[in-house]
């Protein structure tokens, strides 16, 4: 028995079968073709991602390794404004010997000088000189200027000015404190 297929239900069955085809096509080839070119896309636009990042931290490596440069010479520049002594006496002998020299050479003369013991306080220690001197208002503020921008941090935290007028000397008397600074080092007279 044969059966007799007339030529439009041939082409039914034909475009049943290319609509089956390409279903299955699809579904078995497309489908996963597409997918797997999504996931590549996806993975490729998270390595260019990282890849930027890794370009940008790279780049900024320089940036930064010439900050840390700078802030190195800066600490080295900041730890030659202190002293460095394991002595304090010694430390402050230098001071005193500073305070004179500047003193010679803004013109003042000084009249007293007292080296209180110093007290530790952390990191900085202050060592304290205290003066007494005399001189005309323009040396004595020649004096101050050069203890301000001496070669070592000098601090005034105390400063009285007086006007003199003793048997014939004209001029100022100011008694001040001046602290140096240690650092590091522990003092070895106790």
């Amino acid at each position: 028995m044969r059966m007799k297929v007339s030529k439009r239900e041939r082409r039914f069955l034909i475009v049943g079968g290319l609509a089956v085809a390409a279903i299955v096509a699809g579904v078995y080839v497309v489908e996963p073709s597409v997918s797997s070119q999504i996931a590549v896309r996806g993975e490729i636009q998270k390595k260019q991602a990282l890849l930027e990042r890794h370009q940008l931290l790279a780049s900024e490596k320089e940036r930064y390794r010439k900050k840390v440069e700078a802030l190195r010479a800066q600490v080295e520049q900041a730890r030659g404004w202190h002293f460095h002594e394991e002595r304090l006496p010694l430390v402050a002998a230098e001071i005193q010997g500073l305070l004179h020299r500047l003193g010679q050479e803004a013109g003042v003369t000084i009249v007293r000088e007292n080296v209180p013991p110093p007290k530790r306080t952390g990191v900085f220690t202050p060592v304290t000189v205290e003066l007494s001197v005399r001189g005309e208002l323009g040396t004595l503020r020649d004096f101050l200027y050069k203890v301000q921008t001496a070669p070592k941090l000098l601090t005034i935290p105390k400063l009285i000015i007086r006007g003199t007028s003793a048997r014939g000397q004209t001029g100022l008397s100011a008694d001040m404190q001046v602290d140096g600074y240690v650092t590091g080092g522990e003092e070895k007279d106790k």
